[in-house]
């Protein structure tokens, strides 16, 4: 199995918080993770044979005083992509590092700044591709990974083209968990439409735009 991991983040804004909280707590600080899952089953000719796509997005809320600990911060990390997000645990582990990296590092910028009592909004996307070849398939990456895949190829159709899954179509599963050619959806953003076609959640974080806290 071979592991792909690109983390960037970003503080999104600051501002005036919306209740009070003690100030021995610090600053609120709200991070959102937006993770972009995916797996690629890999033929014999190199070429990928079942491909998957998952998205998850997770608000966690802590205070200043709480990341000031590096392997504090690796925890939630971990906590929150494997756990919270169903990211492959051994993916979850080797980016819980450089999550953790950046966030103590926009946490160190923050502080320059002074915000005192302010809420702080950080952005935080994970882009992990996972390639494993069709021995390993039966092997477990998470519910994201090739028994789900397997259960949409087997099962599922498009809700968009209401065509089935063929094994070598790009599967995308959206944040509020619906499944769709990859084609099909990012035609159907790309109309301006950030809502999704089954339950008209919010879909705009797929479609590149910043999270919505």
């Amino acid at each position: 199995m071979e592991i792909d991991i690109k983390v960037s983040g970003t503080i999104a804004k600051m501002k005036p918080p919306e209740a009070n909280h003690p100030a021995s707590s610090g600053f609120q600080v709200d991070i959102g993770f937006f993770l972009e899952d995916t797996l690629n089953v890999i033929g014999e000719d190199g070429k990928a044979t079942k491909s998957q796509c998952c998205y998850e997005l997770k608000i966690v809320t802590r205070y200043s005083t709480q990341i000031c600990d590096v392997s504090y911060v690796e925890q939630l990390a971990y906590n929150t992509l494997h756990v919270d997000m169903d990211m492959d645990p051994e993916a979850a582990e080797k980016a819980k590092t450089e999550v953790a990296r950046i966030i103590m590092r926009k946490m160190a910028v923050v502080r320059n700044d002074n915000p005192s009592l302010w809420t702080v909004f950080i952005e935080m996307h994970v882009e992990c591709t996972i390639e494993i070849s069709d021995e390993e398939a039966g092997k477990p990456t998470g519910k994201h990974g090739c028994d789900r895949l397997l259960e949409h190829l087997g099962d599922d159709v498009c809700a968009i083209c209401c065509e089935e899954f063929d094994s070598t179509e790009h599967i995308a599963v959206t944040t509020c968990h619906h499944t769709y050619h990859r084609f099909c959806l990012f035609k159907w953003l790309f109309r301006g439409t950030y809502s999704c076609p089954t339950c008209r959640s919010d879909l705009s974080t797929i479609a590149d735009c910043r999270i919505k806290f």
